[in-house]
């Protein structure tokens, strides 16, 4: 990805498209970093840059220090194929919910998708089949990412963020969106038999 697609400003309109990750409860800044670092290693990132300016640049260090109440946003690129043409941009954005949740979101423009992909509104896989390399992608993001650091909920989709959280969410909202559950969650639902199994007993229903 060249230089001045990254930083067009018309590649980052609208909406995103999420892996968002919850780390219940806040405050636990080296549960998050963590989970930083494992997506840094992955070889489908590269990043992390403080502003789209400075991509391709020299990577921001870490820890991150993350202050109460906060929204931080970061930049990197995720590769969905050894092609060129499936590099796409993405945000990385850590949040903290003070007295509830810390989060670690990992957002693909839907401005830069569309300009890679065929792509069609409702953003469904069954329209957009190129959406399974981003799902796929994703999940494995959110393997890799639980096994440095344990997480207590995954969701994937369209502006996802914020849609639910490892407290509020019920078994009707989990039937309507792709979640992927550590045991804990599958005990409360009664669903270890059922979803799709990934490492680490983690399961991803979609």
């Amino acid at each position: 990805m060249d230089y001045d697609f990254y930083i067009n400003p018309n590649h980052w309109i609208g909406g995103f498209y999420e892996l968002s990750i919850e780390y219940n409860r806040s405050g636990h800044n080296k549960r998050v970093n963590d989970g930083f670092a494992a997506l840094c290693k992955s070889h489908y990132f590269n990043g992390v840059w403080e502003n789209k300016k400075d991509y391709q640049k020299k990577s921001i260090s870490l820890p991150i220090n993350i202050q109460k109440d906060s929204v931080t946003s970061f930049y990197g690129t995720l590769s969905l194929s050894n092609s060129k043409e499936e590099v796409l941009p993405c945000a990385i954005t850590v949040i903290r919910v003070e007295g509830e949740s810390d989060w670690l979101d990992i957002a693909i423009p839907q401005a830069a998708i569309e300009k890679r992909f065929p792509y069609k509104y409702p953003l469904t896989i069954e329209l957009n089949p190129w959406l399974k390399k981003v799902n796929e992608r994703y999940t494995q993001l959110a393997e890799l990412i639980y096994c440095s650091s344990p997480f207590d909920l995954a969701i994937i989709g369209e502006e996802i963020s914020g849609h639910t959280n490892q407290e509020n969410i019920t078994y009707e909202v989990m039937k309507n969106i792709t979640c992927i559950l550590p045991i804990h969650l599958q005990d409360r639902f009664g669903v270890k038999e059922k979803g799709k199994e990934l490492s680490n007993q983690l399961k991803i229903f979609d």
